[in-house]
C-alpha cells in the first residue's frame, strides 16, 4: 500500500479494495465519527473533504495530498512584465516629445 496513506490518513486496520471502489460510479463512502475529517486537494487546486479512513485512502491513491501545490505559469507573468516595461517606455517617449514642443 501507499506510504502516503499512511502519512496523510493515518494508520488503520482496513484493506481498502481500491478497484472495487473505482469499478463502481456510485459507490457511497460512510462518514466515520471517529475519523477527524481532512481536506484533501489535487494537482489542480480542487478541494475535497473526506470523512473516514477509507475514503482518505481513496484519493491520497489517486494522487491527492494535503498541500496546495500552486503552479506559476511562468508565460503570464512574462507577458504582463513586458507589457509594464513596454508602458513605461511609451510613457517616457510622449513625455519627451511633449515636453518639447512649445505652446
Amino acid at each position: 500500500m501507499n506510504a502516503s496513506i499512511f502519512t496523510i490518513c493515518g494508520e488503520s486496520d482496513q484493506i481498502p479494495d481500491f478497484d472495487k471502489i473505482k469499478s463502481d460510479p456510485n459507490y457511497i463512502f460512510e462518514a466515520d465519527p471517529g475519523f477527524i475529517p481532512l481536506t484533501l486537494f489535487n494537482e489542480t487546486g480542487s478541494a475535497v473533504t473526506v470523512n473516514s479512513w477509507i475514503e482518505c485512502a481513496n484519493y491520497v491513491n489517486g494522487g491527492w495530498m494535503t498541500d496546495v501545490i500552486i503552479y506559476t505559469n511562468y508565460e503570464e507573468t512574462l507577458f504582463y512584465t513586458l507589457f509594464i516595461v513596454s508602458f513605461f517606455i511609451v510613457s517616457a517617449n510622449i513625455y519627451k516629445k511633449l515636453k518639447g514642443q512649445k505652446f
